[in-house]
């Protein structure tokens, strides 16, 4: 017997106190965590308790010369993330100034983030084929 099935041996009979610990060190019963995202709940009473800290992210896809959705509605404070799944490359560029939107060219499978802060309407082209657009619209919290 070799010395790593030795130590497998001693191992795994201490492994399955383990799995009964376990359970206790938080989630919920069923083992998922529940559904709503983190809230401020210990801020002061009238400022943001029950009110979610981040927006969940969201996706928009580059493919076959078109992003989709081609318009996004977020509030802000979302991260929202482009994925070029086209063979061609293309970017993701914001059409007024400051260039808030301004990716490299992303080859297949790139991905190219930003975290919207601030309201309002973000129109954005490819500058490598400047008929595709898209806008992502950020609402106030």
């Amino acid at each position: 017997m070799t010395s790593l099935m030795r130590r497998m041996l001693v191992l795994i009979p201490l492994m399955g106190p383990m799995g009964v610990m376990l359970p206790g060190c938080g989630g919920s019963a069923g083992g998922t965590i529940p559904v709503g995202g983190d809230t401020a709940a210990n801020a002061p009473p009238g400022e943001s308790a029950g009110k979610p800290v981040s927006a969940e992210p969201k996706q928009i896809s580059i493919d076959n010369f078109k992003y989709a959705p081609g318009t996004l509605t977020i509030p802000a404070g979302t991260k929202v993330t482009w994925t070029n799944h086209d063979d061609m490359p293309h970017t993701v560029t914001s059409t007024g100034k400051p260039k808030i939107l301004n990716s490299e060219a992303l080859d297949t499978d790139d991905q190219y983030s930003h975290v919207f802060a601030d309201p309002g309407t973000y129109i954005y082209v490819c500058t490598i084929h400047p008929k595709m657009s898209g806008q992502v619209i950020v609402e106030k919290r």
